[in-house]
């Protein structure tokens, strides 16, 4: 899933409980690819580009079922105890597990059950399919904005980045040759991805709060 999709999950997260701060939602639901951002910059993941396709060979680090499982109750021990803040910890907790699960919706067969463990390896492959792929993430993204009942703005940020994204998911061949000579371009432009929807996503979810306060008053 793309950074969009996953920024839209914090939404049904505040939903549930709106008085909770949302950028500490949004960080939770992408931890787990930031950890692949700096573990691919380290050189401790990586990626390959095969059959015109990239495929995340390698990321048992940042992206395993144990590794979600260890970031989330550690988060979760962080907040709870750390910040006295039970709720958010809980949130937290689903949040950073949200990102492994649904991954494995979308990636190949690459997120193992542990860092230690070479085999199993789950994942539907639905990222090989970037037609249904984009079908089932704009799907998604709008579900999430209709439970959130964010604003139309909101609403607007979710479709753009949705249809940004589409030409990525379309990339194949020798569109993809920049990231073959210079590694470091795709974890970049994931990252300036997730900084760029927490951005809006932060700025637009919030006009409901003011939205809501002005009916008010």
């Amino acid at each position: 899933m793309y950074a969009i999709n996953h920024a839209a999950t914090a939404l049904l997260l505040r939903k549930k409980e709106s008085k909770l701060p949302l950028l500490p939602l949004l960080v939770s639901v992408q931890l787990v690819e930031i950890l692949w951002v700096l573990f691919n910059y380290l050189g401790w993941e990586h990626f390959s580009i095969s059959d015109g396709r990239v495929h995340l060979d390698y990321l048992p680090y940042s992206h395993s079922i144990l590794s979600g499982v260890v970031a989330a109750a550690l988060a979760f021990c962080v907040i709870n105890w750390g910040y006295n803040n039970r709720k958010l910890a809980v949130a937290f907790a689903i949040g950073v597990l949200s990102h492994v699960v649904i991954d494995m919706v979308f990636h190949e067969k690459d997120i193992r059950l542990s860092p230690f463990s070479a085999t199993p390896v789950l994942g539907f492959g639905i990222i090989d399919y970037p037609v249904l792929n984009f079908i089932i993430e704009f799907v998604y993204g709008i579900f999430c904005w209709w439970y959130f009942k964010g604003s139309k703005a909101l609403l607007w940020v979710i479709i753009v980045f949705n249809i940004i994204d589409l030409p990525i998911m379309l990339a194949h061949g020798a569109t993809l040759t920049p990231f073959m000579h210079y590694p470091f371009l795709l974890p970049s432009v994931i990252l300036f991805q997730i900084l760029i929807t927490w951005y809006f996503v932060y700025r637009y979810a919030n006009l409901k709060g003011a939205h809501r306060q002005t009916a008010i008053s």
